[in-house]
């Protein structure tokens, strides 16, 4: 029972701080008309301001992130992002220049982005890949979860201050998540590496017996099944940021639906993900096939892609086709975290296939949703959906391609030392 104890106590720290600290990511959207009133920012700084968090973000992923994690331990280095977020929060509330507060987004950002490639690094070490499935799936959702929370405690914080108000809130997450990272995350004890055996796992990591720290600091990065698996988050991660963008415009402007019951869509889609996320976690933990479940699930996503902005039915309809195309594309993320540690070149080399899903995942963010917004400006819905869909048609063409050799890389081995 202690074991148990001892391996839930760093997962969920580490879950809850994820959670605790994508509120940094979540208070701007809310804040922007308060901050346009009393600090008369524009609409292209506020645009700034959110890519620059996401940019510190992907390049403390990338650079400092997974390398360091594979190095120095996740706990130190998160620890020191966290504290460079906490920083960074606590100079926003006193600048007064557009420059200064986006430097102060730059800060913010790196805490995120070395969190969101630690997560699944602990998750592995600590559980053998049966006992990941809850586990991994509330962490697919934890910038979701996060979303909510910001969104859901805006109202109150900026009807009783202004936009400096919500900065307090992530403050006070920020500085939680720190501390639970402090003292609650440990790597088990019973591995010097911190990894389960299954980590790096399969024939395509046999060269890598002889451990990373023979190898260059990009060694880890050109892991080919963690190249694909980012590609593949591009693709479909990218086509979900669209949909979640552009739904309440297609719904109120372009079918002339009420904005409530647009927003109401969008809000069941977005508890959809949630769900999604879970339950994917439970049967990708538990499936022998586990490449079956990403083909099925990007297949799913391909389908919702291309047909949702093509629909036009009833209230009920709407609702209930937005609530589970939201737990199909919810579902994506979840998997795609769930294999880097599967797929890493060696278990020190996890951070870095980390890292590189996380250079997916944003990539998309930034580029998709921008082009999918260029199509609607020239051609339509009709057409946006085809590009949407057409893109998860790719990831698909890429799972299915290399099913069987991904299948050998995510077969479990025979649990050597795992935490009980």
């Amino acid at each position: 029972m202690a074991k148990k104890v001892a391996a839930w106590i760093p997962v969920w720290a580490i879950i809850v701080a994820s959670i605790l600290i994508s509120t940094q990511y979540g208070k701007v959207p809310p804040s922007q008309p308060s901050m346009i009133e009393t600090l008369g920012i524009s609409y292209t700084m506020q645009g700034l301001l959110m890519t620059a968090f996401s940019a510190s973000a992907l390049v403390m992923a990338m650079v400092f992130g997974g390398t360091l994690i594979d190095r120095l331990g996740a706990r130190k280095v998160v620890s020191v992002a966290l504290l460079a977020s906490v920083v960074g929060n606590v100079i926003a509330l006193f600048v007064t220049s557009d420059a200064a507060l986006l430097a102060t987004r730059v800060l913010e950002g790196a805490g995120y982005g070395v969190t969101m490639t630690a997560g699944p690094v602990i998750i592995a070490a600590w559980y053998e890949p049966k006992k990941r499935g809850i586990a991994s799936g509330v962490w697919g959702a934890n910038v979701g979860l996060g979303m909510l929370l910001s969104t859901g405690l805006a109202n109150p914080i900026l009807a009783a201050t202004d936009w400096s108000g919500m900065w307090v809130f992530s403050l006070v997450s920020t500085v939680l998540a720190l501390l639970l990272v402090v003292i609650c995350v440990r790597m088990p004890e019973r591995a010097s590496d911190g990894l389960d055996a299954d980590v790096g796992a399969g024939p395509a990591s046999a060269d890598a017996t002889d451990g990373s720290q023979k190898h260059g600091l990009l060694w880890g990065y050109l892991a080919p099944f963690a190249l694909l698996t980012a590609l593949m988050f591009f693709l479909v991660g990218g086509a979900t940021d669209a949909f979640n963008s552009f739904t309440v415009t297609y719904l109120n402007v372009e079918l002339d639906r009420p904005y409530t019951e647009a927003n109401i869509t969008s809000m069941l889609a977005s508890f959809g993900m949630l769900v999604g996320s879970v339950v994917i976690g439970v049967i990708f933990a538990r499936a022998k096939d586990k490449m079956l479940v990403l083909v099925v699930n990007i297949a799913l996503c391909t389908v919702f892609l291309f047909s949702w902005f093509n629909m036009d039915a009833s209230v009920a309809v709407t609702y209930v086709v937005g609530f589970l195309g939201g737990c199909f594309l919810g579902a994506a993320p979840a998997l795609f975290f769930a294999i880097p540690p599967f797929v890493a070149r060696s278990p020190h080399t996890v951070g870095a296939a980390v890292a590189l899903v996380v250079l997916g995942q944003n990539l998309g963010t930034l580029a998709i949703p921008a082009i999918v917004g260029n199509v609607l400006d020239t051609s339509g819905y009709s057409m946006a959906a085809i590009v949407m869909g057409c893109l998860s048609c790719v990831a698909l063409v890429v799972a299915i391609a290399f099913k069987r050799k991904m299948n050998e890389k995510l077969a479990d081995p025979e649990p050597v030392g795992t935490v009980e």
